[in-house]
């Protein structure tokens, strides 16, 4: 699949090479939802800052899709925490999401403590079998104890951002 080149000047403007025209985040989000590969690099530097245009995207055209506690709670946690929900819990819940969106997975059992479209913190409830099984997943993971006094902190942290 053909790569589409994108320069972000100093100005902010972002320029495909591809096309030699300017383009707009909503121009960027059309590409890639049409499953176009696009890599952003910064003029002057030459860094790649794909990752942080398809955030931007995300947040501009999808701002809905998390909800606010939720960002706040990625904003307030230790590198170390996100790289492990990233990496490790992430992927694996986002295929058993994807499963279940496919109708594949009749007879899993459900959730029942996570409730969606409502301000419940959104890791409460879950009784996954087999943690240590999923990729990213260590030794240094905390034991269901420590998670559980985990999610108690943060829940008071998050009842007084309220």
């Amino acid at each position: 699949m053909e790569e589409i080149l994108i320069k972000k000047y100093e100005n902010r403007r972002l320029y495909c090479v591809n096309t030699a025209k300017y383009v707009s985040i909503s121009d960027i989000s059309k590409m890639i939802s049409e499953g176009k590969n696009i890599k952003v690099i910064e003029k002057t530097s030459g860094k790649d800052i794909t990752k942080y245009v398809m955030m931007q995207v995300l947040l501009e055209e999808r701002y809905e899709v998390m909800p606010e506690f939720f960002i706040k709670i990625l904003i307030q946690s230790p590198t170390k925490i996100l790289d492990q929900f990233f990496q490790g819990f992430f992927p694996w819940m986002f295929e058993y999401f994807l499963k279940m969106r496919e109708g594949q997975m009749m007879n899993m059992p459900q959730f029942p403590n996570m409730v969606f479209g409502q301000q419940q913190f959104p890791f409460g409830g879950f009784n996954m079998p087999n943690i240590g099984s999923m990729p990213g997943i260590n030794q240094s993971t905390p034991s269901s104890t420590q998670m559980d006094e985990i999610l108690k902190r943060l829940a008071e942290l998050e009842k007084k951002l309220k």
